[in-house]
């Protein structure tokens, strides 16, 4: 173990400071539970989105030995499209009720 003078060792710790006015307000705006609430769904919205896509992407199509690989991607690209819409909104919505709730209890 080396060492240390108490100097370098003060040094090295940084003062507590208190929170500057902008801080502050910024603080105020996050804890209000409309704001909460709304930025819940809309990040929940976009999880939501992100997962159609994938999990979107990753389903087969029932024939598909049958279709051309346009038909395809047509295909897959209008199911991801489904599945980003149906997931979006059960995140968002998820999330704006569990943020709610939050507030109300």
């Amino acid at each position: 173990m080396p060492n240390l003078e108490p100097a370098s060792q003060a040094a090295a710790v940084e003062p507590i400071r208190m929170p500057t006015a902008e801080e502050i307000k910024g603080q105020d705006i996050w804890n209000n539970c409309a704001v909460r609430s709304v930025v819940s769904g809309v990040m929940g919205g976009g999880l939501g989105v992100l997962m159609g896509l994938f999990f979107g992407a990753l389903d087969n199509p029932i024939m598909a030995e049958e279709m051309t690989a346009r038909q395809q991607i047509v295909y897959t690209a209008k199911q991801m499209g489904r599945r980003s819409i149906s997931n979006a909104k059960t995140f968002a919505v998820m999330g704006l009720i569990f943020s709610a709730a939050e507030c109300v209890s």
